[in-house]
């Protein structure tokens, strides 16, 4: 399974989402493939604790492979995709980036975050990631399943911006709300080095995004 996180602002959750997704696919067998597409390299930085130091830079740990890949090259020029049960993309900003891997990578399943710091703003602008991500179906045929993921903000605020669109993939859902915690997943992400379900307390969201993946 191939996943990508993406949309078109900055801020909205996409690391988050894509450190989740490997911590909850790590919960089952199997070894996966972590390719960081941004400047900034926080999901990189979540695993190796520092920024990595060259193009492609490599780093492994035990079932996780991370590559930093800047420059947005196919999966295939970066490790052997066979081997690697699940991939997770986490992708920049720019909409052309997010055309650019979708065409040379052929996701199964995009990941949309909205969260409650960039809430008015990220949903202003979701309808722009989600026509460009209709527009990659009619150019290739191929549906992609889209998810939508509120990350502390209202499912149903999400769901009416979703469903307003004309233009929007086919299989366009939008997840359950996950609980604003965006104080806690910020120091989850960019201190702790934790995902949210090792604080006490919060041991059932790993649940939350084991469903989301459907696994």
């Amino acid at each position: 399974m191939i996943i990508l996180c993406t949309h078109n602002d900055g801020g909205v959750g996409k690391t988050t989402l894509a450190v989740h997704a490997v911590g909850a696919l790590r919960s089952q067998l199997g070894r996966i493939l972590l390719i960081d597409c941004d400047d900034q390299a926080d999901s990189w930085q979540f695993y190796g604790e520092e920024l990595p130091k060259k193009l492609k830079d490599v780093l492994i740990q035990e079932d996780l492979l991370v590559i930093w890949n800047k420059s947005r090259e196919p999966i295939k020029r970066l490790a052997k995709p066979e081997q690697y049960d699940h991939v997770v993309l986490d992708l920049d900003s720019p909409l052309q980036n997010t055309v650019k891997i979708i065409l040379d990578n052929q996701p199964d399943i995009v990941l949309v975050p909205v969260n409650r710091s960039q809430e008015i703003k990220a949903l202003r602008n979701l309808p722009r990631t989600l026509a460009v991500l209709s527009q990659l179906e009619s150019k290739t045929g191929a549906e992609l399943k889209t998810i939508v993921v509120p990350l502390g903000v209202k499912a149903e605020k999400v769901s009416q911006v979703v469903q307003s669109m004309e233009n929007r993939p086919t299989q366009c859902l939008t997840a359950p709300e996950l609980p604003d915690l965006q104080q806690l997943m910020q120091v989850a992400i960019y201190e702790d080095k934790k995902y949210i379900w090792e604080y006490p307390g919060y041991e059932h969201l790993k649940d939350y995004f084991c469903t989301l993946l459907g696994i």
